[in-house]
């Protein structure tokens, strides 16, 4: 009886040894665990906080993106326009400057005319002239 009572006295010590050796091993474990734990926090809690950081700054750089392009364009529908300003100022030149070369050949010939036809009536009451007399 003596070797069942310490059979049992020693299987209970053992067990209760390795009950606190888990219990030892479990707080470790756990508190690996909570520390692990900790670490994930503040590198989500970092990632969170440079995340909007991130998407500011994206923002701005689309923001400058999309005013440069639009800058250019600008620039361009400018000389674009300018270019087609020209153009028509060069025709309205060109249809300006033969209106007045017609308009001044139209007065040469008038004036033309009008001294043929001068000299025509001087020559005519020139001839009447030789004859009254």
């Amino acid at each position: 009886m003596r070797f069942v009572v310490v059979s049992a006295v020693a299987a209970s010590l053992m067990f209760g040894t390795s009950l606190v050796a888990l219990a030892g091993e479990a707080t470790d474990f756990g508190s690996e665990l909570t520390t692990d734990m900790g670490s994930l926090t503040k590198e989500a809690k970092s990632e969170m906080q440079a995340q909007p950081e991130q998407m500011g700054e994206d923002f701005k750089a689309q923001q400058e993106e999309m005013k440069s392009e639009m800058k250019a364009k600008r620039e361009k529908m400018k000389s674009e326009m300018k270019g087609k300003r020209d153009q028509m100022k060069s025709e309205m030149k060109g249809k300006r400057d033969a209106l007045k070369a017609k308009k001044h050949e139209m007065k040469k010939t008038a004036k033309a005319k009008k001294a043929k036809a001068h000299k025509h009536a001087k020559d005519a009451t020139e001839s009447l002239e030789p004859a009254a007399h």
